[in-house]
């Protein structure tokens, strides 16, 4: 069979995701392999796709790899993605699957991801391998790996592959004209809009002007279309160990200078193949020079979105899982005139109040992966190890020695069915004691 790694890593031959390609190389000489530098060739496509067309139309089984970058693919392969769709490359009825290496944060939404964007292509999408970064240096892993691409190979063979519900296509909407008039401003916080808000997009536009309009305190805005960005993050992590980034660009300045020095902060964006667009996913990734450190947690965040949101899940669970994870209040999603009055609204009043909810899964199990990640290479994340330490962060539930004594004696009793018997309804009372307690204290009306 003819298999293509498309490699979607900025670090090119550096790249770990690749080695397991390389791996399976060595491991199935029967078939025949080639290599398309997707994400650190993007220049050369930028110039040039036939080279990729060239390589797709080769291809009976295509391999997406690439490492997990914040909740999606890395900007380099977004990017490559969008110029396969501007040049009309199509991979109708090819078989096409990923492999990708991270930590396993949020690695669903960067498949589901990819997996809408090449059922977009045409292709016969096969479920993919999510693997650790250091699988392959496993004996399991590996067996994982290989079974993995028999798997594929077999769909392809068999003419077998996912039949995805794939996002409806939205109705055709008119542009969006600016119909609020302006109240009265209100001093007090900082309202930043971020915007890739590019020249002919005026539906865009109407919706930041209207935003800015019904919002009871005053905003600025942030243009990413005219920050001169010198390219996407390289997973090169120079910030970690020398703190900053080995761009030059001014990225890390506009970042905390301009936007998470802000009390709030709006993102506005035209929804573009399930994203918000590879420039946006740029700056998404270009936030890693402040390392797992959630910078801006607190602040109140909301989304203008020029497009029909309602049939794109999984970009909604992205966006939710941001707000999780840097433990932040989301006002919603604002795409006409009723809805930008209701965001404005809750967002000012997350504002006056100082309201953050408490994390659910999103935040609690994404800042889990990232506690356990940090504690283990404190050594060279030094400014994130400080950041957790100093924040409370490293709430590790095996140092709770009291507690799990406890729970032990208390198993060891439970398993002997006459002292269940003996102890009845008295283990619940006892487990609701505390909270009888506080109720029993007095509550001041709030």
């Amino acid at each position: 069979m003819k298999v293509l790694f498309v490699n979607g890593s900025p670090r090119g031959r550096f790249s770990v995701t690749l080695q397991s390609c390389l791996y399976l190389e060595k491991c199935f000489p029967a078939h025949s392999f080639r290599h398309l530098n997707a994400a650190a060739g993007l220049g050369g496509f930028e110039k040039d796709m036939a080279p990729a067309a060239e390589a797709f139309g080769w291809a009976e089984l295509v391999v997406f790899a690439y490492p997990v970058y914040s909740f999606l693919v890395p900007s380099q392969l977004h990017r490559f993605l969008e110029l396969m769709r501007e040049r009309d490359i199509s991979l109708k009825d090819k078989y096409a699957t990923q492999l990708t290496t991270s930590k396993h944060f949020f690695d669903v939404t960067a498949h589901r991801f990819l997996e809408e964007n090449l059922h977009d292509l045409g292709a016969r999408v096969i479920r993919g391998l999510s693997a650790d970064m250091e699988d392959l240096l496993t004996e399991q892993g590996r067996k994982e790996l290989t079974q993995f691409f028999r798997y594929a190979v077999f769909c392809a063979e068999n003419a077998v592959w996912e039949h995805l519900e794939a996002p409806a296509a939205a109705p055709e909407r008119a542009p969006y004209v600016s119909t609020l008039e302006a109240v009265k401003k209100l001093e007090g916080f900082d309202t930043v809009i971020v915007g890739d808000l590019r020249e002919g997009d005026e539906s865009l536009r109407a919706l930041i002007k209207d935003f800015s309009a019904a919002f009871p305190y005053r905003t600025r805005f942030v243009n990413l279309a005219d920050f001169p960005f010198k390219g996407g993050c390289l997973g090169c992590l120079n910030c970690a160990t020398a703190g900053k980034c080995v761009y030059h660009d001014g990225f890390d300045q506009l970042l905390r200078e301009k936007i998470h020095s802000a009390d709030a902060i709006v993102y506005a964006f035209t929804l573009s193949g399930h994203s918000m667009g590879s420039r946006f996913k740029m700056y998404d990734d270009r936030q890693f020079c402040n390392g797992h450190r959630t910078v801006a947690e607190g602040k109140p965040f909301a989304y203008l979105v020029n497009g029909d949101l309602k049939g794109e899940e999984n970009l909604r669970t992205v966006l939710k899982a941001r707000a999780g994870v840097g433990h932040s209040f989301l006002a919603g999603f604002a795409n006409d005139a009723d809805t930008i009055r209701d965001v404005s609204l809750r967002l000012a009043w997350a504002l006056e109040q100082g309201y953050t909810p408490p994390r659910s899964f999103y935040g609690v199990g994404g800042m889990k992966i990232f506690r356990d990640l940090v504690w283990l290479m404190r050594g060279m994340m030094r400014e994130d190890h400080l950041y957790y330490k100093a924040h409370g962060l490293y709430d590790f539930p095996q140092r709770r020695w009291p507690r799990m004594l406890g729970m032990q004696v208390l198993g060891a009793l439970l398993r002997s069915r006459r002292i269940r018997r003996l102890i009845g309804d008295r283990m619940n009372e006892g487990m609701l004691a505390p909270y009888k307690k506080i109720l029993n204290e007095g509550i001041k009306p709030q």
